[in-house]
Parts: C-alpha cells; structure tokens; sequence
C-alpha cells in the first residue's frame, strides 16, 4: 500500500515532473455540496432541496469508474472533499475502495461528525491526512459563523478521536471578522495539541455557488485581511523568523513558503500554478476544473472520460493568460495573484482583482510600519 506519509522532497519531486510531463498526479474528488454546518463564507455548500434543483451526487461506482480512469493516466494522490464527505451515504465504501486500488487518500472535513465507529475503519485504513477546518476556539463562534450552536465541542472530538489513532491532522482556519478574535485560541490549540495550524484570512468570492457573487463575501476588508495576515504570520514564527520574514517582504521577498503548497507564483502571463497541470478537481455536479476556485474552463469526465477531460483542461489552461499589469508588477511577490483569484474578484482572467490590489498595498504599508518599529 501507499498509504503511508511521503516525504516532502519526494512529494516535491513527483510534482515537479508531473507539471513537466502534463501527468494528472493529484485530483481532488467533491463528492457532495451537503453539509451540516452553513458557514457564512462557503463556496459550495447546499441544501438538499437546493441540490436536487441543479444536480445530484455520483454514486461509489461512477466515482470508482472515474478513479480507475485516473489511475491510468498517472494520479496517486486522491483528496475527498465536499460539503462535508462524511455525509456522504456511502463515504466508507468509496474511501476503502480507493484505499484498496493503492491512491494516497486525504480528508478535507470539519471533523464533527466523526466518531468511534468512523475512527474504526479509518485507523485500519489511514489516510496519509485529515485536514480539519476549525472556525473558533468556542461554542460560540461555530454558532455565529457556522449555524452550529455545538460544533466547536464536536469538532474537537473529532480531532482528538484522530489523534488517538494516530491519524495524522493537520488544522486549517478560515478567518473572517465572525472569527478574527478566535485567531489566537485556534493557534494556541494546536500548540497544545502538536497539530500544525494553517489559516489564511483571504476568502475567495463563492463564484461557484453564486455567479452574481463576483468580488463579494462575507470577508474582510482589504486592510483587515492584510493586518490579519501579518498576525497569522506572528502567531505562527518564532521572534527571529518574523522579524526575518518583514525584512525580506519589505525588499519584494516572500519567505512565506506555507504560500507554496499546490498554489505557486506566476511568470510571465500564463498559469504556472499546478492547477491545469498536474493537479484537478472534479466537483459533485460532474465537472472537471483545473482548480476548485475557477468556475471554468471545465469538462463532464462522467460523460466524456477521464483521459479527454484531461487533455481538454491542460489544453484551455495553458491558454489562460493573467493581466499584464499582473506580471509586470513590482509588487507581486507580496501579492501572489492567481488566475483563480482574477475570475473570482472580476470575473475575468484579464482583469487584475483590485481587492487583491488593495490588499497588497495595505500589506506592504503594515510591512513598512513595522520594519521601522524593528529598527528603533
């Protein structure tokens, strides 16, 4: 079995010949839109009544069918997502039977609905990760951002089931001005509990969700999203680090690497991100898509296949061109736009996200603030 946790530089290796070669090395599977929390925020997230209006679920064998395909052209790595995958009726036969064909699993999951009797088979069929969205650090906050008046005692539960287990978790947080207060409690948790914490107070416009949502969510200003930025990255480095860290951002320098995970920089105009390239996402309406913040260019693999969904997305990908202003920017190591970014903020790849600007601007503002606090 693969199973087992890689290491990064191999990972890193796998990724960077896949980009080469145009192999689909790692998909992402949205097998539901469902949910049992309606976080303000959200990009996907139905109802059932709204879900059976524009679509329904795939079943175990459409997904197994779809995967087989996959295999064959190259991928290894599978993460289940939805909505919430534990929802999903049938979510551990389709998790085991991806297990059993060898694919290296991950969960996306707020973590509230697991329990003694999911922990039972997943501790005999680990996923390499379970990365948990946490919203607080309290009952309240899931009540106010999340509609969940007990989902930060459920999603703690869950975590700890994992834990237990010895399944590895990673946390990641969605920050917004229902949360912002709760930054440093979800950080002080994992501390507490050894779990690395990845939060991020971007939120993208929930395009797929609403068309009309262009620029829009329950988010941030850009100056808030650019101050909280700054404390994610205090929260999260030792003195030395951040102080390492504002020095090279104020000379144009991201030392961020938590940045650089699936999503890297661009160069030039095109898409250099693994979107497209290496990576997909195929949603629980049937689409393909190179990432699962674009609402195109996308392809039915249900219908067509896998292999021609494919090669039709690394085809209109490598076509997608970003704003020149975008590439020519002094400023865009502290920016890091992406096409994703340019589609959800202006509903056009062409279109440099003014949010995104926005945000920048203040960033480098802040950064400059406080290199000549450092200095004094």
């Amino acid at each position: 079995m693969y199973n087992e946790v890689i290491k990064p530089q191999v990972t890193e290796y796998l990724y960077r010949k896949a980009y080469i070669s145009k192999t689909p090395l790692s998909g992402a599977f949205e097998i539901s839109p469902l949910c049992n929390m309606d976080c303000k925020m959200c990009y996907v997230r139905m109802s059932k009544e709204e879900m059976n209006k524009v679509g329904r679920q795939r079943t175990v064998d459409e997904w197994i069918e779809i995967a087989e395909q996959a295999k064959e052209m190259g991928t290894l790595f599978i993460l289940l997502t939805g909505g919430e995958p534990f929802l999903y009726k049938d979510f551990k036969e389709l998790y085991i039977k991806l297990y059993n064909m060898g694919f290296i699993l991950s969960i996306n999951t707020n973590a509230t609905l697991i329990t003694e009797k999911e922990i039972e088979w997943l501790k005999t069929h680990k996923p390499m990760k379970v990365n948990v969205t946490l919203y607080g650090d309290c009952n309240e906050t899931y009540e106010r951002l999340c509609n969940n008046p007990k989902g930060f005692e459920q999603a703690t539960r869950g975590i700890k089931l994992l834990q237990d287990a010895s399944i590895r978790v990673k946390i990641n947080a969605s920050m917004t001005p229902l949360n912002e207060d709760d930054l440093e409690g979800i950080y002080k948790f994992g501390e507490e509990n050894n779990l690395v914490v990845q939060a991020t107070s971007y939120m993208y416009p929930p395009i797929r969700k609403d068309e009309s949502s262009v620029g829009v969510n329950n988010r941030f200003t850009a100056k808030e999203a650019a101050d909280n930025y700054i404390k994610i990255r205090k929260l999260r480095m030792d003195e030395k680090k951040f102080d390492s860290f504002i020095q090279k951002l104020e000379e144009g320098i991201n030392t961020d690497n938590e940045l650089i995970d699936e999503c890297m920089d661009i160069d030039g105009e095109s898409m250099k991100c693994r979107a497209g390239a290496s990576t997909y996402w195929i949603s629980w309406d049937g689409k393909m898509m190179p990432c699962g913040m674009m609402t195109k260019p996308y392809y039915y693999p249900f219908e067509i296949g896998f292999k021609k969904s494919w090669e039709n997305i690394v085809a209109d990908t490598q076509k997608i061109r970003l704003p020149l202003e975008c590439s020519s920017c002094k400023k865009r190591e502290s920016c890091r736009v992406c096409a994703a970014m340019c589609l959800a903020e202006e509903g056009d790849f062409n279109k440099k996200p003014s949010y995104v600007c926005e945000m920048t601007d203040e960033l480098i503002s802040e950064v400059k603030r406080i290199s000549k606090a450092l200095v004094k």
